[in-house]
């Protein structure tokens, strides 16, 4: 999954409105089954919300009236269960041992080997207790010619946004083109079938499709984006979904044809907190819960073109105080623990970016060690 940052220019993109968004596609009539199933996927999202914030309510209000004997557990009751099990669990994902695939590209078959990687469950009460205050799970809904997309729950920091959302179609979903392989490599891809194309502003994306959740006509996906074109995205800013769309399918497409662009703010404008770690070698790294940052060009004895390149990156460890630790990253042995990272990043091209396949709780961490050298709270 190492890839660098490519460019892209979303400076030509003009603010819209919602309403002004959701009315693109005048001449397309949905069936009122369509519209009922959409209602009705949204309607249940937003009742397992609510009936789990009720439930915080209920359990502070009961906290508040009993007596509760010291040392005694407490469950903490959570409000984002789905999505921190979803995109930070391993709900719909299987843990994969190093494998070899053929695959053709361009008419050649080629071995690719794809690493290890492991999904560990979720303690909700400490995911609700890490990230809950800033995650958002108020679901968008916009139609994309003959598909919806909604945006179910978001959560960043200021360097990485994770976003749950559902791609729908009444005649099947056409948009994306994804397989077991794609989730274990770079993610689902654009199809030649797609009249749209969506991505979040100056993000580079990998995009997971729970194939245990989805059908034909419903997919269940996963962003996991990296602010890698244009710097990070400070407290307080919201992210942009930038979308185009067009009248034929991809494959038809020519210069001449009209690309239609708009706009959507996903709420997402606070950001997690981020741990800074240094090391003797004058390396610094920020770690947040969902995401890492390292300046490969500082401490780690590398050439400024050698810490442009992701290749260089050799392994990522995360050593917790109760002495367990997290391989996020090890290329001789295989292993990539990350949902999306990327080299070449910041000001000097030198900045390696990844974001964690698991929550991480920057408290409990020890030391960092990367590429063999080690990072210790700053």
């Amino acid at each position: 999954m190492n890839t660098t940052a490519n460019s892209f220019d979303e400076h030509e993109f003009r603010d819209w409105t919602l309403e002004e968004f959701e009315s693109i596609q005048e001449s397309h009539v949905f069936s009122d089954r369509y519209k009922k199933a959409k209602k009705k996927t949204i309607k249940a999202y937003r009742r397992r919300s609510a009936s789990m914030t009720r439930l915080y309510k209920l359990a502070a209000a009961l906290a508040a009236c009993i007596a509760i004997p010291a040392g005694a557990g407490v469950y903490a009751a959570v409000t984002h269960t789905e999505f921190f099990n979803n995109a930070f669990g391993n709900t719909g994902r299987q843990n994969t041992a190093v494998h070899e695939e053929i695959i053709v590209e361009e008419g050649k078959s080629i071995t690719v080997t794809y690493p290890k990687r492991e999904y560990i469950a979720i303690d909700e009460a400490k995911a609700e207790a890490l990230i809950g205050m800033q995650t958002n799970s108020d679901p968008i809904s916009v139609d994309i010619n003959d598909h919806t997309l909604t945006v179910l729950s978001t959560v960043r920091d200021e360097n990485a946004i994770v976003m749950e959302f559902t791609l729908q179609c009444e005649t099947g979903v056409t948009a994306l083109m994804y397989d077991k392989l794609t989730n274990e490599s770079k993610g689902a891809n654009m199809s030649d079938q797609a009249t749209f194309y969506f991505h979040i502003a100056h993000t580079s994306d990998y995009i997971y499709v729970d194939m245990d959740r989805s059908t034909d006509t419903l997919l269940h996906c996963y962003y996991y984006g990296l602010f890698v074109h244009g710097g990070f995205l400070k407290d307080g800013e919201t992210p942009i979904l930038n979308i185009q769309y067009w009248d034929k399918p991809l494959h038809n497409r020519s210069d001449q044809d009209i690309i239609h662009k708009k706009n959507i703010a996903i709420p997402a404008e606070h950001i997690l907190d981020a741990t800074a770690f240094t090391s003797e070698t004058g390396g610094i790294l920020r770690c947040s819960p969902i995401s890492f940052m390292v300046d490969m060009a500082k401490g780690l004895g590398l050439t400024k073109g050698q810490a442009q390149d992701p290749a260089y990156l050799d392994a990522i460890t995360i050593n917790y105080t109760d002495g367990t630790d997290y391989q996020v990253f090890d290329r001789d042995m295989n292993i990539d623990n990350t949902s999306n990272l990327c080299g070449g990043t910041g000001e000097n091209n030198t900045e390696l970016m990844l974001i964690f396949n698991r929550l991480v709780d920057p408290a409990k961490i020890s030391t960092i060690t990367v590429n063999g050298i080690v990072y210790s709270r700053k």
